[in-house]
C-alpha cells in the first residue's frame, strides 16, 4: 500500500510472518520484521514489528551498523507508526544524503 515514500504491504503480510525489505534513493535501506516472542513465566508474550534502517546498498546480512531501529505493536496502527518512524528517518537521511562507498571495487 503506497503512502508517501513507502510502499508497504498491509498488516496481514506481517501477521503471516513475512519480512519486508526496501530502499529509497539507493542508499536508504530498511527492513521490517514481525517478531513473536512467546515469553516465559517472567515475560509476557510480545508480538511486534521491528524496523531497522541502514545507509548503503549492502544486503541486510552484511550490515554491521544500523542508523536506527523501531519497535511497534504487530497491528495496523503499529504498522502506521512504523511508516511514520521510517518517514522521519528518511527526512533525516535527505538532510545528510550520506553515501556509502562499497567495500569492493569493480575493475
Amino acid at each position: 500500500m503506497l503512502k508517501g515514500y513507502f510502499d508497504l504491504p498491509t498488516i496481514s503480510f506481517f501477521t503471516q510472518k513475512n519480512i519486508w525489505t526496501g530502499s529509497l534513493f539507493t542508499n536508504f535501506s530498511y527492513r521490517i520484521t514481525p517478531v513473536n516472542n512467546k515469553g516465559d513465566e517472567n515475560t509476557p508474550p510480545l508480538k511486534e514489528l521491528h524496523a531497522q534502517v541502514w545507509y548503503g546498498t549492502q544486503c541486510y546480512d552484511l550490515v554491521k551498523d544500523f542508523v536506527c531501529e523501531f519497535h511497534e505493536e504487530l497491528t495496523a496502527d503499529g504498522l502506521e507508526k512504523i511508516r511514520e518512524d521510517l518517514l522521519q528517518a528518511f527526512e533525516e537521511f535527505k538532510k545528510v544524503r550520506k553515501t556509502v562507498e562499497p567495500e569492493y571495487k569493480l575493475h
